[in-house]
């Protein structure tokens, strides 16, 4: 019998990317392990887009309730784009079925990027499942996003923890369950920068878009994204501060007008 070779390059674009995560509630199993994934239904999706425009990046974090389940899915795809690499942190064993059963339960078949990565082969360039990635597909086992990033020098879950959402809905703090969303899609795409950079042997794609990211952080005068400005603190973004040659210029700028202002102050040689 001939048997084909199966080829997986794992070639996923770097440009354009979306990672998507998701908060859930779920009825307590009786045992009080993790619940099966049909019976959870979503709370909040978070989107974090980074898309290469020029010599730099453009980027967006935007967070869709789910108070009206079909409304959320609406808005959730139409901030989905099949022509971005979409990641995930073992969105392909939970996220996105969830989200998929939710529209199915809608009637909602229409063609998208949601239903494009839930009909996605394992081994399809354009989702990156980051779970599997780094678990090297079960060979290395499926290690949870804390400890990657633990690993990483990345700080996590510093807005709370998955098994505390139901606490936060009762509670009342539906706006912690949402920072929380965000910071988890923030910290998958630190991850997947780390993953892209080593898998393609090429710095550069951890260090320019972080680079961009940590202006578009400082940037943010509204604090819009006050509750992630704590990762410009880690040593990866004073890193890639250093290796930015925007960062490097306005430096040297600043090093120049200060040298001036100093030599406009000195008296004049009599």
């Amino acid at each position: 019998m001939k048997y084909q070779k199966f080829h997986h390059p794992e070639c996923y674009q770097t440009d354009h990317i979306q990672v998507l995560d998701i908060e859930t509630l779920a009825p307590e199993a009786e045992d009080g392990s993790f619940p099966p994934w049909p019976l959870h239904e979503a709370v909040c999706a978070s989107v974090m887009t980074q898309k290469k425009v020029g010599d730099s990046y453009e980027f967006d974090i935007r967070t869709v309730e789910f108070a009206n389940e079909l409304e959320g899915l609406r808005q959730l795809f139409g901030l989905l784009d099949a022509g971005a690499t979409l990641v995930t942190w073992n969105g392909r064993g939970f996220d996105v079925p969830v989200l998929q059963l939710a529209a199915a339960r809608h009637l909602l078949f229409e063609d998208n990027a949601l239903r494009t990565a839930w009909l996605a082969p394992r081994w399809a360039i354009n989702h990156a499942d980051l779970a599997e990635l780094y678990g090297r597909f079960g060979g290395a086992g499926r290690p949870s996003l804390a400890n990657v990033c633990r690993a990483l020098g990345i700080a996590a879950k510093t807005q709370g923890t998955g098994d505390g959402v139901a606490a936060m809905i009762a509670d009342g703090r539906e706006e912690q369950v949402f920072r929380y969303c965000e910071e988890d899609v923030a910290i998958t795409w630190l991850a997947w920068l780390h993953y892209a950079a080593a898998r393609y042997a090429d710095p550069g794609k951890l260090a320019h878009p972080l680079a961009a990211f940590d202006r578009w952080l400082a940037d943010d005068d509204n604090g819009r994204y006050a509750h992630l400005k704590h990762l410009r603190d880690l040593p990866l973004f004073r890193h890639a501060r250093e290796a930015d040659p925007v960062f490097r210029l306005d430096r040297l700028i600043e090093r120049t007008e200060r040298r001036a202002s100093i030599a406009a102050m000195r008296p004049s040689a009599m």
